[in-house]
């Protein structure tokens, strides 16, 4: 199987305020993006050998002959398009799905997998992550769009017509063997541009990328009767489902850093710190690149040395550890963590590991959990109570409740270190320690 990915340059390295655009690939800082360009990168290499690189001139230059990310081959193919709007960031995409000749695999640069791709999946004629159904994001530039454009495709109208509804699928991997339906995308998202280019700044250009090509992409594909092949079932509109590096591996083998978690410290900190932990000696030298090209930039770890050996452990623990396991662990609250009661309300105060700034939250809704943790606590444990509970059951099922108690858990461990599982609570405590003692002696 032939996996792809593309990079257009000019969307990443010309400057834009607005959150929609891809400046900087859309994360905090631009060096977020080559660290996920290269996880990206070398977790589908992991799996598949070879993942060949789609670019324009300028591109080809930063991630392959200055910053070396390991790509088994590089087609500079997206030259053609450097004149449209550095806004319209997926139509490098859309193009280079277009080039395919051979059943492939496209998988975005802020995608990363711990397993392959079920065969089912990459065998069909069209298959991409999810669909997505009525989600927020499509509607006011959509409506835009039907206020402003002088020509919108039939086939976006008719889907509309007849659902009701915004239709989409989510292609942050996307791929197949129908290569009609990819070169028929690619000239209609064409014409969708080229015919409306004058009138573009009265929409959001941002959202435009979504709707031309997954709304669109959607509506080619039912108009055509093209069978579309989801790899993710029930993704809701805050895509939890894939946002998730806190239960890898032992639930999910697949994150998705979709859009707006790109802004997160919490997806930059789990990026860079998996980069530095499964591919220790190529984050070295990737660093010491950057910081011999961008020369007045600073390429520093924005997070401290403890944290990361913190994580490097909780890491290790889990590579071995399944679902049960995880549910069967006793957590507690760490130690630096305290409730407060404060006019008749409850909190808790705690110190943020990304910063050491101190975070005080409300104990409401899935938050008053935490009271449980502190004596020693299981999963199984919590579980058992809360399963008796008809009053919180009217929020979840028992199967539901289970997955949603573990990822509750492992966040509160993992991102934030509220709660410690006891299995790692003396090494929690003695690197904690020693920076203490360090501290003392300066």
């Amino acid at each position: 199987m032939k996996v792809i990915q593309s990079f257009w340059s000019k969307p990443s390295t010309e400057h834009s305020d607005d959150l929609n655009s891809r400046f900087k690939g859309g994360w905090l800082k631009q060096k977020y993006s080559f660290y996920s360009q290269a996880l990206s990168c070398l977790t589908f290499k992991e799996f598949y050998g070879n993942v060949e690189l789609y670019t324009d001139e300028q591109g080809k230059e930063l991630l392959v002959d200055i910053l070396n990310i390991p790509y088994t081959k590089t087609h500079v193919t997206l030259n053609e398009i450097d004149s449209y709007n550095s806004k319209l960031w997926a139509l490098g995409k859309v193009f280079t799905y277009a080039e395919q000749k051979t059943p492939f695999i496209h998988a975005d640069s802020d995608v990363f997998i711990w397993k392959k791709l079920p065969e089912s999946l990459t065998s069909s004629e069209v298959f991409t992550q999810n669909i997505e159904v009525n989600f927020p994001a499509y509607e006011k530039a959509l409506n835009d769009i039907f206020i402003h454009f002088d020509w919108i495709p039939t086939e976006l109208v008719n889907s509309l017509y007849k659902h009701q509804k915004i239709h989409a699928f989510n292609a942050g991997i996307i791929g197949g063997k129908h290569y009609k339906f990819f070169q028929k995308l690619k000239d209609t998202v064409l014409d969708f541009i080229n015919k409306n280019t004058h009138i573009l700044e009265k929409i959001d250009i941002g959202i435009f990328n979504t709707i031309f090509e997954q709304q669109l992409g959607y509506a080619i594909a039912e108009k055509n009767n093209i069978p579309i092949n989801y790899f993710l079932e029930d993704v809701d509109t805050d895509f939890s489902k894939v946002i998730n590096f806190h239960i890898v591996p032992f639930t999910s083998q697949y994150v998705h850093c979709i859009g707006y978690a790109k802004r997160s410290v919490f997806a930059c900190e789990q990026l860079e710190a998996r980069l530095k932990y499964h591919y220790p000696e190529f984050y070295t030298e990737l660093n010491n690149r950057l910081q011999h090209h961008f020369t007045d930039s600073s390429f520093e770890c924005d997070f401290t040395k403890e944290r990361f050996d913190y994580l490097f452990k909780i890491y290790e623990w889990l590579e071995d550890k399944t679902v049960e396991d995880i549910f069967n662990t006793t957590f507690q609250l760490n130690s630096t963590a305290e409730f407060i009661e404060e006019e008749e309300a409850y909190y808790i105060n705690y110190k943020l590991p990304q910063n050491n700034k101190l975070r005080k939250e409300k104990l409401e809704d899935w938050m008053v959990i935490l009271l449980y943790f502190e004596t020693e606590t299981s999963v199984k444990e919590l579980y058992n109570e809360l399963s008796e509970d008809e009053d919180f059951l009217k929020q979840t099922n028992k199967k539901e409740l289970k997955d949603k108690l573990i990822s509750f858990v492992m966040d509160k461990s993992m991102l934030l270190e509220i709660l410690i599982p006891t299995p790692l609570l003396s090494t929690y405590n003695s690197i904690y320690t020693a920076q203490n003692v360090a501290n003392a002696t300066l």
